[in-house]
């Protein structure tokens, strides 16, 4: 009787331990998947933003293969501020996704400036600004002509082609900074726009790839 107890006893112990581990190969599996469901969903948002190329997905799969995994599904269009992927990890799967923090990415503040904006956005941009104890400012307002065929030139050399570039630099001519008519803001972007709503403020957000690019909702007359 105490043989076949000590040989219960073993053929259990040896179950439990098959067990034990094959738990802990899956949550390893899926410890790694999400990590590379984490680091692929920030590579995607990232790519979107100002300073990639575009190309989120092709970011997303990248990334999820130096982490070990294969890139099965991404919702991440090109300038859009949010990204959502799925990879798996042998067979193992896990999702991620990324929010754009459009503040932390808007240039550095450049002090506020008046000179040729029209005086319905420099009033509304100065009510955002003391509104918000100074959580939002300024960071570019009216632009010459000759800045904005830099900043094109700056672009196209960036992105490699004039549609690419399109995407995140006005043609010159064609961009209402050169108008006086658009503002991008920095600081807290959330602030800005629930602020134009309390106040409400001639403004909106035309480009969904630029958050922090605030045009008049109408032209002026004569512009």
């Amino acid at each position: 009787m105490s043989v076949f107890l000590v040989w219960s006893a073993a053929i259990l112990a040896a179950v439990l331990g098959a067990y034990a581990g094959e738990v802990a190969e899956v949550a390893s599996l899926r410890a790694r998947a999400q990590t590379a469901a984490d680091a692929a969903a920030l590579a995607a948002v990232a790519e979107s933003g100002p300073y990639g190329r575009a190309k989120p997905e092709s970011q997303a799969r990248r990334i999820a293969e130096a982490n070990g995994a294969r890139l099965q599904e991404c919702w991440c269009e090109p300038g859009a501020p949010t990204a959502q992927v799925t990879v798996e990890v042998a067979g193992v799967t896990a999702e991620a996704r990324a929010l754009l923090d459009a503040g932390a990415l808007a240039p550095a503040a450049m002090g506020f400036d008046r000179e040729g904006l029209h005086p319905l956005l420099a009033g509304a941009v100065e009510r955002i600004a003391a509104a918000s104890g100074g959580k939002v400012w300024l960071v570019s307002g009216y632009r010459s002509a000759a800045k904005q065929a830099r900043l094109w030139k700056e672009a196209l050399a960036k992105y490699g082609t004039p549609e690419a570039a399109d995407d995140w630099v006005a043609r010159p001519g064609t961009s209402m900074h050169e108008k006086g008519l658009a503002a991008d803001l920095g600081g807290d972007i959330a602030a800005a726009v629930r602020l134009v709503k309390e106040l409400r403020l001639p403004l909106y957000r035309p480009l969904a790839n630029e958050p922090w690019h605030f045009e008049l909702t109408t032209w002026p007359r004569g512009a």
